[in-house]
């Protein structure tokens, strides 16, 4: 073969593998462009709301008083039966008194001697004055009869305290009730001696009222009083609501009020001791029982709320994607309160002029543009005082007056 007939078989061979190679790629599908995530949007709202904490707290009785004997005698009657009403006055408890009434009758005596005495002395004392006017008797006799005069009265006073001891601890044989409430059982029976070192005879618990004692940390009580102090102090239309539950869903029908704030923090636990008093009408609540304070703003502010479905969290803490220019993800690092139903409170990191992506949170990044698919108006937001909060704080773990 000749060296031309071999050049014009190679030319033939590069060309039908450079229209091969252009054959194929004239047989590719373009690519297509990624299409942009689309995300649900919602315009970021405030709601009136209540501010609230939770604390744990226990009942005690406004008022818990220990019956005891006063004086040492024998039990007649217990006029009472255990866990009965009881009224300021009612007597419980009737003494024997005979060994008393022994002793108020001696009393009774010795007044009446000691006052005999005095009258005696008395008239000596004036003869003895016009005697000495005429020199009949000396200035020491004189003195003499004055001091014996004295002596008397002091006698009788005497006598008559000891009269009136005796008619006081008479009175102690017939033991009352001293005030409404229910009361305990007798710890003594008929026949039984008791005396002021056997304790306690029963108690009685005021019931109408009842305290419920719990502990503010220091830290959230500086935080009430700051907040307190910008709004002019507290006065009567300024003063925390409170509400006591025995669950979730169990609020308490009568709300109650803030009756006692300590003067000083324990060092030992950094808080304080606060009491609030709640009315007890049907006497359902009891000393000891376990309960849950509620503490709300008495007014409800604006305050702002999104889905939980919006809020992310990672190692920097909570955060929630919004849209700027209608396309571009912006990060928002926020401190978020308790939750409201389905929603949370924005304590910090939002306004309500900034767009909020409520859904698809999870596929976009911050600087990521993406496709605003519907821009539709938040949730409904519950703002009862009776919603739950999941959020729910203690006396050393608080939100309120952030």
């Amino acid at each position: 073969m000749s060296l031309l007939t071999q050049s014009n078989s190679s030319f033939i061979k590069s060309s039908l593998l450079v229209i091969a190679a252009v054959a194929l790629l004239g047989c590719e599908k373009p690519q297509r462009a990624k299409p942009q995530v689309e995300v649900v949007v919602s315009n970021i709202e405030q709601f009136p709301y209540q501010t609230r904490n939770t604390f744990v707290g226990h009942l005690t009785a406004a008022n818990d008083v220990e019956i005891e004997a006063r004086v040492k005698a024998k039990i007649l009657a217990v006029n009472f039966k255990q866990g009965a009403k009881v009224n300021a006055g009612d007597v419980l408890f009737e003494l024997d008194d005979s060994e008393l009434q022994a002793q108020y009758k001696q009393a009774q005596a010795e007044v009446s001697k000691a006052q005999s005495a005095l009258n005696i002395a008395l008239k000596n004392y004036n003869r003895g004055k016009e005697l000495i006017a005429d020199d009949f008797i000396s200035k020491s006799e004189i003195d003499t009869l004055e001091g014996k005069y004295d002596e008397a009265k002091s006698q009788l006073k005497s006598v008559q305290a000891k009269q009136e001891t005796a008619a006081v601890n008479l009175a102690y044989t017939t033991i009352q009730a001293p005030l409404d409430g229910t009361i305990d059982r007798s710890k003594f029976s008929v026949g039984d001696v008791v005396s002021p070192q056997s304790g306690e005879l029963t108690t009685i618990v005021a019931v109408n009222t009842m305290e419920v004692p719990f502990q503010v940390s220091e830290k959230l009580y500086w935080k009430m009083a700051r907040k307190f102090q910008k709004q002019g102090g507290i006065g009567e239309d300024n003063k925390p609501d409170v509400e006591i539950a025995f669950g979730p869903d169990d609020i308490y029908e009568h709300q109650g009020m803030i009756s006692f704030v300590s003067n000083r923090v324990d060092p030992e636990t950094g808080s304080m001791e606060v009491r609030a008093v709640v009315p007890n009408p049907d006497g359902i609540l009891k000393p000891g029982q376990y309960v849950s304070v509620i503490l709300k703003s008495p007014k409800a502010i604006d305050t702002i709320m999104i889905p939980q479905s919006a809020v992310q969290s990672d190692q920097q803490g909570d955060f929630a994607m919004t849209i700027v220019d209608n396309t571009t993800v912006v990060r928002n690092n926020i401190k978020l309160g308790e939750r409201v139903g389905t929603n949370v409170i924005v304590l910090d990191g939002l306004t309500i002029d900034q767009i909020l992506v409520i859904s698809g949170v999870q596929k976009i990044r911050e600087g990521q543009q993406v496709k605003v698919k519907q821009n539709k108006p938040a949730a409904s937001i519950v703002t009862s005082s009776t919603s739950n909060s999941s959020r729910s704080n203690t006396s050393t773990n608080s939100s309120l007056g952030e």
